[in-house]
């Protein structure tokens, strides 16, 4: 029996030495497994008794803008960190600009300004930049930006200010479609010359800094101050932004500089160019001048420019908007400057240009205060027939008014010789086409000469020399005669005939 007991016991201790045998390794393999987790995960997390390290704060301009001055640019390595979120950059060109980022930014970088940077390409697609908020590339010279923002970027504010931009240089049509995110955007100090119409689309609020850009279409920025827009587009630094504002002279085309705010003042002038009489002429009103006193600009400091060439006018436009220091209506039908004396919306004119019509006359505009203050008076190719030169004379003390006459055909006589040519002359200064005034036989009025047009009906005044020759011989012979006669009486002792048939008279005796 003891002998079966301990056969039973040493083929259990058998069986559990093999067991243990096959299955202690797995047992050590699952330790070490534990044993590794629990080191790196005593890698990852600090221990209990170590602080957190406090972040440093940075200073952003707006918000959400990250900006330094070149004051706090490192020295070699051209980047350096600010905080634990931002990296900021100093002068790098295209080979350093990779290496000097890839070994700047990681994973918690937010935020990044490069400034005064020599890029030849500049592409925004790359992976370093879709983390960042706030991208700035500033006050350098980039040749060309490739690549699209990644979509749903989470870039707040892009600042690529003072790079030598062209929209040429920009990458596609809507570079910025991608940037749902985008809250502010600083183009400012370059060439563009394309508005980011995209912007206008997104339906979220935007800030923009196209300052320094003069020469963006006028019109991209009034799209944008639109009812619809002018609550989601605001433009920092408002009053330095000018847009290109094209102005077409008949068949002239020019472009004005404006201040973005000529757009508003624009909007409103349109309204009161509305109301010119006659109705629905569609003429054109244009700020001539812009002030701004105590900074803002109104309609009373705005100087206006109307254009109402032609239009089929017969007669003079009325009730102009207020403060009109110009008017041109040239290539009409007009016969009558009436409406310059009467109607008060001409009060401030000071500008007159009313060419190719069919006025014959300028007598009405006598005492108004346009001739009083005028610096223009175009009047050329009309039917003047007669230049009333009382009625300008007193203007043309100073040199600088200014009339235009060309192209007329007045009616020359003896008068126009002797007055208004003489006129002309003097005036030449304030007169620059004086030389185009012509006759109705197409002469020059200043080649005018008194022997060919001062004739006039011959009468008896005509004759008074000859009269007057004629009296004096009578008496020249009358007095030889008496002389002869004494001289014969004398030496004779008679009186030749006549003399001798005359009767004496009571004076006789004083020649005896």
């Amino acid at each position: 029996m003891i002998n079966g007991r301990f056969s039973l016991l040493d083929a259990t201790a058998w069986v559990l030495t093999v067991y243990l045998l096959l299955h202690v390794p797995h047992i050590e393999m699952r330790v070490d497994d534990f044993e590794q987790q629990a080191q790196a995960q005593a890698r990852e997390q600090p221990p209990a008794s170590t602080e957190s390290p406090v972040e440093e704060k940075v200073e952003l301009n707006m918000g959400k803008c990250f900006h330094l001055p070149r004051s706090k640019c490192p020295a070699e390595p051209n980047c350096t960190k600010v905080g634990s979120m931002a990296v900021f950059c100093c002068d790098l060109d295209s080979a350093r600009l990779k290496e000097a980022l890839a070994s700047s930014i990681t994973q918690n970088t937010t935020y990044l300004h490069v400034l005064n940077a020599s890029i030849d390409v500049l592409d925004v697609s790359q992976a370093i930049f879709r983390r960042l908020s706030s991208m700035a590339f500033t006050d350098g010279n980039i040749d060309k930006i490739v690549g699209q923002f990644p979509k749903f970027s989470t870039v707040a504010c892009l600042n690529i200010s003072n790079n030598n931009l062209t929209t040429a240089k920009l990458p596609i049509q809507r570079p910025y479609s991608y940037l749902f995110n985008l809250s502010i955007l600083d183009a400012s100090a370059n060439n563009l010359t394309e508005f980011p119409l995209s912007l206008l689309h997104s339906n979220r609020k935007v800030s923009v800094d196209l300052s320094g850009n003069k020469y963006l279409p006028c019109k991209h920025f009034q799209k944008a101050m639109e009812t619809n827009n002018s609550s989601l587009v605001t433009f920092i630094n408002y009053k330095t932004t000018y847009c290109a504002l094209d102005i077409s002279f008949n068949w002239f085309k020019d472009v004005r500089i404006v201040q973005i705010d000529h757009l508003r003042v624009q909007k409103e002038l349109n309204a009161s160019c509305r109301n010119i009489k006659p109705a629905n002429i569609n003429c054109t009103c244009i700020p001539e001048r812009l002030e701004f006193p105590g900074g803002e600009v109104t309609n009373m400091s705005v100087s206006v420019s109307v254009d109402c060439t032609q239009r089929n006018l017969t007669v003079m436009p009325t009730d102009l908007p207020m403060n009109t220091v110009k008017l041109n209506v040239s290539l009409n039908n007009i016969t009558s400057l009436q409406p310059v004396a009467d109607d008060a919306s001409y009060e401030h004119l000071r500008q007159l240009i009313v060419d190719h019509n069919d006025i014959a006359n300028i007598l009405e505009l006598e005492g108004t205060k346009f001739i009083d203050n005028f610096m223009l008076f175009s009047i050329a190719y009309n039917k003047l027939k007669t230049i009333h030169t009382y009625v300008l004379s007193n203007r043309f003390d100073t040199t600088g008014p200014a009339l235009s006459i060309a192209g007329n055909h007045i009616h020359c006589d003896c008068n126009t010789e002797k007055m208004l040519k003489p006129w002309l002359l003097e005036n030449f200064k304030n007169i620059p086409d004086f030389k185009m005034l012509e006759c109705e036989d197409n002469n020059k009025v200043v080649d005018l000469l008194e022997w060919k047009v001062c004739h006039t009906p011959r009468d008896w005044t005509d004759y008074i020399y000859y009269i007057i020759g004629l009296e004096v011989l009578i008496l020249v012979l009358l007095i030889s005669k008496v002389s002869y006669d004494y001289w014969v009486f004398k030496t004779a002792g008679y009186l030749p005939w006549p003399a001798n048939k005359m009767p004496r008279l009571p004076c006789d005796w004083l020649c005896e």
